[in-house]
C-alpha cells in the first residue's frame, strides 16, 4: 500500500461504506493478527480491489491505525457509553463490565480485545500504532473520571470518593477480563464477575481496601 486516502484525485467518488470496510478490516485484524493479515486477504474479506484500498487507507499500518480507531469509537465507546447513561454508581460499572464482556468473550468474533490482544504488542515497531494507543487510555480515564464528578456532585457518591483509584481498578480488572477471554473464559463466567467487580471497585473509591 503507497497512497493515502487524502491523496486521492479531487472529486473521485467512493463506490463503499469505510465503516463497513474498516469493521471487516478489524474481524480480519483480530482473527489472523497484524503480520498474518497480507494485503490480499485485506482485500478478499473487505470485498475491495487492492487498488481501492490501497487508495482510500495508504499503507498496510494506516489501514489497521483506521481500524483500531473504528474499534474505539465503537466496541470500546460502548462500554464508556454504558456506564454513562446509568444513573447510579453500581449501575454503570455493572453496565461497563457486562458490555466489556460482551465485546472481548461473543462468539461473534475473535476472543479478547483487537487493541490489547493485537495492537500493544506492536507499539515497538509501529510508530503511528504506538501513537494511537498512547491517547485512548487517557481518553477512556478522562471519560470515567468525569463520570465519577458527576455522580459526586449528584450525591451518589461520597465527596471523598477516590476516583482515581476506582478508575484504576476499573482498567486493571477489564484488562483481566481480556486475557481471560483471550485464553477461553466463556462469555457467562465473564458477565458473572460484572457484579463482584463493581463492588470492588465501590468499596476501592471509598477507602475500604486502603
Amino acid at each position: 500500500m503507497v497512497e493515502n486516502s487524502k491523496k486521492r484525485s479531487p472529486g473521485r467518488p467512493r463506490k463503499f461504506d469505510e465503516d463497513e470496510v474498516l469493521d471487516k478490516a478489524i474481524d480480519v485484524f483480530w482473527e489472523l493478527g497484524y503480520e498474518a493479515s497480507d494485503t490480499e486477504t485485506l482485500a478478499k474479506r473487505t470485498g475491495l480491489t487492492k487498488p481501492s484500498l490501497y487508495n482510500a487507507f495508504g499503507v498496510k499500518e494506516d489501514l489497521f491505525v483506521a481500524a483500531i480507531n473504528r474499534y474505539r469509537q465503537t466496541r470500546s465507546k460502548a462500554s464508556l457509553d454504558a456506564m454513562a447513561k446509568a444513573e447510579a454508581p453500581s449501575e454503570g460499572i455493572r453496565d461497563y463490565f457486562i458490555n466489556l464482556a460482551n465485546n472481548v468473550a461473543s462468539p461473534n468474533h475473535p476472543s479478547g480485545c483487537l487493541i490489547m490482544s493485537i495492537a500493544m504488542p506492536l507499539m515497538d515497531r509501529l510508530p503511528k500504532v504506538a501513537a494511537v494507543l498512547d491517547t485512548a487510555p487517557k481518553e477512556s480515564y478522562a471519560r470515567m473520571s468525569t463520570y465519577f464528578e458527576e455522580q459526586i456532585e449528584k450525591s451518589n457518591l461520597p465527596k471523598d470518593f477516590d476516583s482515581a483509584s476506582a478508575i484504576s481498578l476499573i482498567m486493571d480488572l477489564g484488562a483481566a477480563m481480556i486475557m481471560q477471554a483471550r485464553a477461553g473464559a466463556p462469555l457467562e463466567a465473564l458477565k458473572a464477575k460484572a457484579i463482584r467487580n463493581t463492588d470492588l471497585v465501590l468499596i476501592t473509591g471509598q477507602g475500604s481496601l486502603r
